[in-house]
């Protein structure tokens, strides 16, 4: 679900722009957690739980339920801050995509489709995903040999589903990243 937004996105850039990079880069998560009003969205996170797979794999673990699809009336967004000066600083990433489910299959399918592989869809390479009540266990997150076009720091990515309408979250999760370049 998000955890794919983030992944999709770090993908398509680590394909776009390898070609152009000379070093490696090495993303470590350090934390994921809910938003700060998860219990009060349409689809709060529970049981939410990162651990340490080996020394460059972590696992993700969560639960949630969808009550409505994931149709063209639910679009998605990431936001991205990157740490300086004691405090967050923001910066551009990725705006209100709407119809969220299409956009994934059209540009990040190869990580969203996984994903919902994991979670137990029948036909995740497929619109809209159906409501129903979903499990991630242990999906996998390898932090190695990162080609993209970044800069090393502490990023903060918080990924959200909203309704078109309303704008308002439907879930949000955040996670804590650490970029480290590779000479």
């Amino acid at each position: 679900m998000l955890t794919t937004i983030i992944i999709l996105v770090t993908c398509v850039l680590i394909s776009s722009f390898a070609a152009f990079m000379k070093n490696k880069y090495v993303a470590e998560i350090e934390t994921i957690q809910t938003c700060p009003n998860n219990f009060q969205m349409e689809t709060p996170i529970t049981n939410l739980k990162l651990s340490r797979y080996n020394r460059t794999q972590k696992a993700l673990s969560y639960d949630f339920t969808y009550l409505r699809p994931l149709d063209e009336k639910v679009g998605g967004a990431v936001s991205a801050d990157r740490w300086g000066d004691g405090g967050w600083i923001n910066i551009p990433f990725l705006g209100f995509q709407p119809y969220i489910c299409r956009y994934m299959l059209r540009f990040l399918r190869s990580v969203w489709v996984p994903f919902y592989e994991n979670v137990g869809v029948a036909h995740p390479d497929r619109c809209p995903i159906p409501p129903g009540k979903y499990s991630l266990k242990n999906y996998s997150m390898d932090s190695t040999g990162i080609n993209i076009p970044f800069f090393s720091g502490r990023f903060r990515f918080t990924s959200t589903f909203q309704d078109v309408d309303t704008k308002e979250n439907i879930v949000c999760i955040i996670y804590v990243i650490k970029i480290t370049e590779m000479f």
